[in-house]
């Protein structure tokens, strides 16, 4: 136990860790790469600090991001999240609407490498590689900060 009713392997591990991303004009873009992934919808959104003054069985700041990011539109091909914890996953899944058999976290997501101020970052360069590859052609992206998912970012990302 780490702290009950959490295990070690419900806790992301500390990690070090580092990202970097371009982002491009759309001609550099497609000068330089194959199969651009396309920023559709970006939107970030808070809830107050104090966990004891909101529901930490749902979040309600992801659903909202997701809204205003278009999230809703169209299905997705895969999803990345930023959940620290294994029950933020499934907070997360339903704040996004998506169900068991859709394509989450392919990557391994936080629980396996959770670098400090980089891991939201990761979930949206993961999504992109997806896009890049063919694997995908829409997915989303979240990130997270601030105690018990008190700010949520949430991108949309398409391919051509």
């Amino acid at each position: 136990m780490v702290a009950d009713p959490l295990r070690t392997l419900d806790v992301a591990p500390v990690t070090d860790g580092a990202v970097a991303m371009v982002i491009a004009a759309g001609d550099v873009a497609r000068r330089v790469c194959n199969r651009p992934a396309w920023i559709r919808g970006i939107d970030h959104r808070i809830e107050t600090h104090s966990p004891g003054a909101r529901d930490l069985t749902a979040s309600a700041s992801t659903r909202s991001a997701a809204e205003h990011a278009g999230h809703f539109e169209r299905a997705v091909d895969v999803a990345e999240i930023h959940a620290q914890h294994s029950h933020e996953e499934l907070i997360l899944r339903d704040a996004l609407g998506l169900a068991d058999h859709d394509n989450v976290n392919p990557s391994g997501g936080a629980l396996v490498a959770n670098g400090p101020m980089s891991a939201g970052l990761v979930r949206i360069g993961e999504v992109a590689r997806r896009i890049w590859s063919g694997e995908a052609d829409r997915g989303v992206a979240h990130a997270s900060s601030g105690p018990c998912l008190q700010q949520n970012l949430v991108c949309l990302l398409e391919g051509e």
